[in-house]
């Protein structure tokens, strides 16, 4: 089922007993885990198994229709492999060390898994940038985290290289690297057919010249967390101690709970191994940038041309500001920082969460804002919907408006906020946008937090 130069360089890469471990266990079922907001929901089933390094995180007996379920839509839980949220552990204990509010930066972002779980664990005042440089995974990037809620991410499309440019910008920067993947290959049979060593070699020569690139943009005694989802030394071990001689940098041992059940063969450095941790493939490590921490003072200073904008409706601690004839918005963050970091940032795609937009001279709200993590504190009219009824405005169909009320409403179901509605005479306008709509056929939802 292997290649044969798969084994060969896992044996290298390993203990013998751990490689064959290793590869009984590529050939069992992979496990299904998801991460719950809790920031929405207290709803977790009973029977659930927790992920030992993220208490966010559960275990499901088995794959549900996700796509079926409106709470994933409403950003409820993210589906997330569970190896991978032990970036969000090392985070969180990182940013303990930071007295100041603090830049995240995620590189390699898409479709957001890490984005979400690192918008989740900020403190108040730090802010995120999610990043993704292929035009075609920005977008499901921006979604997801519109859908999660958090509000304190800004997203950008920018080569390493650029963000690079942004000289001692970040406190953290979290290099989920793109890789030769070995550690998908139970849930991606054709990884297993697009394999092979000298991929290998192309993928450790291409992670070094991305962290190169972006090691500028991390402030002194800032902290670059790297991983990849494979096996092997080249990528992984060989990649840290090469980066860590040829920056200057030092290897960090992070704490982080969970640790036991991870593989390692250096200090600081840990794999998630099929056989010892209920998950896939994972390899993390952490590099520390020589020289005092720095700040957030490393943000271009500009004269600022831009005031908050007051929208109706909103959480209390969201901060509006008008960006090209839409409003965008930011938590928990004073207006010079924020437009400080805009001016400091390539690539921008979204500056913030969409909020709304002018229509004959008022704003009128975008769907995220009935998305945002508190908005049920908020005081918009509510139109309650049955079962059949989400599906359809999942689907992006109008909705009957049989009592003929007025206005723009919040759409709930269950207790989860879904998106918004206008009533035009006798029917709801469906505010779902159009390239999130659900394009499967399916009219019954599935309950996955029940």
């Amino acid at each position: 089922m292997f290649p044969a130069e798969f084994i060969k360089l896992l044996n290298q890469s390993m203990p013998a007993a751990e490689a064959e471990a290793l590869l009984n266990a590529l050939n069992t079922p992979a496990p299904v885990s998801i991460r719950v907001n809790t920031a929405k929901t207290d709803k977790v089933p009973p029977q659930l198994v927790n992920v030992p390094w993220c208490s966010a995180g559960y275990y499901l007996p088995e794959r549900p229709l996700f796509a079926a379920d409106p709470a994933f839509h409403a950003g409820h839980y993210y589906v997330q492999e569970a190896s991978s949220m032990v970036v969000g552990n090392i985070v969180s204990a990182l940013l303990q060390n930071m007295s100041e509010p603090s830049l995240v930066l995620d590189l390699c972002a898409a479709p957001g898994g890490k984005s979400t779980l690192l918008a989740s664990l900020l403190r108040p005042g730090d802010m995120l940038v999610a990043n993704e440089i292929i035009a075609t995974r920005t977008p499901i990037l921006h979604e997801n985290l519109c859908k999660w809620g958090a509000a304190n991410h800004v997203v950008t499309r920018a080569d390493a290289s650029l963000i690079g440019k942004s000289k001692g910008l970040f406190n953290v920067v979290v290099a989920d690297l793109p890789c030769s993947g070995e550690g998908m290959f139970r849930k991606d049979p054709a990884a297993i057919n697009e394999w092979s060593e000298n991929n290998v070699k192309l993928c450790a020569e291409r992670q070094q010249r991305i962290v190169n690139d972006i090691w500028p943009a991390l402030a002194d005694g800032g902290y670059l967390v790297y991983s990849t989802c494979t096996f092997n030394r080249a990528e992984n071990e060989d990649n840290i101690n090469k980066l860590a001689v040829n920056l200057g940098a030092n290897i960090v041992n992070p704490d982080f709970v969970g640790k036991d059940a991870f593989f390692s063969l250096q200090e600081g450095m840990y794999r998630a191994l099929p056989h010892r941790t209920p998950g896939e493939g994972f390899f993390v490590a952490v590099l520390q940038k020589n020289g005092d921490r720095g700040s957030l003072e490393n943000l271009r200073r500009k004269e600022q041309k831009t005031a908050s904008v007051k929208l109706e409706g909103l959480p209390k601690d969201i901060l509006a500001i008008e960006v090209k004839d839409a409003l965008y918005g930011m938590r928990n963050v004073e207006l010079s920082r924020y437009m400080n970091l805009l001016s400091s940032l390539p690539g921008i795609y979204a500056p913030g969460t969409p909020l709304g937009r002018q229509y004959h001279g008022k704003w009128k709200p975008e769907v995220p804002v009935a998305l945002l993590q508190g908005i049920e504190n908020t005081d918009w009219p509510v139109l309650e919907l049955s079962d059949a009824e989400i599906m359809q405005y999942l689907h992006r169909e109008a909705l009957p408006n049989p009592r003929r009320q007025e206005g723009v409403y919040r759409v709930k179901w269950n207790d989860v906020s879904a998106g918004f509605v206008n009533a035009n005479r006798h029917q709801w306008n469906n505010l779902w946008p159009m390239e999130w709509r659900l394009r499967m056929v399916t009219t019954e939802p599935v309950k996955v937090l029940e």
